[in-house]
């Protein structure tokens, strides 16, 4: 018997790109246990009605504001956990390509095999360089990007969902693998499928995001730097060519509103500073169970 998979995709104004990605699912999976959820976080590009329209089997949930990518994750998570009693949830960003017809099967497979796992990422390429890459069937790392992920259920019963208190998007998926760290999941790569994720539509570059990526970098510093993390503190004006890979200088790409994001980083800061005691309490509680309903536990 398959285990059940859940697809949850988190859409805002996907347009052509999101029907692009489900298509794509929908025509080359070849794994019969699995159901598509769409989170259609407050679009206004009608694109969650059109899937809607399109895909009979597809489940699409209406947000009625834009809330952001942690809290459209987690009303995925409640969802697939209580209605569809997954044993896996599969995370995909709306412009993701699926080219394997055993992706799931492949994922699956690995994460049976290897309980200690609580994300696995497959190998991830850009029109420009690759986010995860690995030449091994499992690669332990620090972080994997949520543009495309299996989490088994365990994980979500342990420790809740992603921390709804980031802006929008940004930083809370390396803070959701932070947390699954600390309570003794790993985190890996396999080379045994991989997805395309076609970034070059994600072009941010008013200084409204450019305050977010500053927002979410802060409270994402204040919640997870360590000792065994300080290079993180310069990810405000770099980015990692491969996020599975280290801050060494060959893997790093200065982010081209890095001057924006140091002006704005004392509003930033002082706004973070507001919610500090919240922001200590999680910090002591990184294993701890935060963000989903309570029931989540007992599933």
């Amino acid at each position: 018997m398959e285990k059940k998979v859940c697809v949850v995709i988190n859409n805002w104004n996907g347009g052509n790109l999101l029907l692009k990605c489900i298509s794509s699912i929908l025509n080359v999976t070849e794994y019969l246990n699995y159901k598509v959820i769409v989170v259609d976080d407050g679009s206004i590009d009608g694109s969650g009605e059109e899937v809607k329209r399109k895909f009979k089997n597809v489940k699409v949930i209406f947000l009625k504001e834009h809330k952001g990518a942690s809290f459209t994750r987690n009303v995925g998570i409640e969802y697939c956990l209580k209605n569809e009693k997954a044993d896996y949830v599969i995370f995909l960003d709306n412009d993701v390509k699926i080219e394997d017809k055993n992706w799931i099967k492949k994922l699956v497979s690995i994460m049976e095999k290897e309980k200690e796992i609580g994300i696995l990422a497959p190998i991830i390429y850009t029109p420009e360089h690759y986010q995860t890459f690995t030449k091994k069937t499992i690669e332990y790392t620090k972080y994997v990007p949520s543009a495309c992920i299996i989490v088994r259920k365990d994980v979500f019963k342990k420790i809740g969902g992603f921390d709804i208190n980031f802006l929008f998007v940004g930083n809370e998926d390396p803070d959701f693998c932070n947390r699954v760290r600390v309570s003794n999941f790993k985190i890996a790569v396999t080379n045994r499928t991989k997805v395309f994720h076609n970034t070059s539509t994600k072009k941010r570059k008013s200084i409204f995001w450019s305050f977010v990526s500053t927002y979410n970098y802060v409270r994402y510093i204040l919640l997870n730097l360590r000792e065994n993390n300080v290079f993180e503190i310069f990810s405000l004006i770099v980015i990692r060519k491969n996020f599975s890979r280290g801050y060494n200088p060959s893997n790093l790409i200065i982010v081209s509103d890095w001057w924006k994001r140091l002006i704005l980083f004392p509003l930033a800061f002082l706004l973070n500073l507001i919610r500090i005691r919240e922001i200590l309490k999680l910090r002591r509680e990184r294993n701890q169970f935060h963000f989903l309903s309570e029931k989540i536990k007992k599933l």
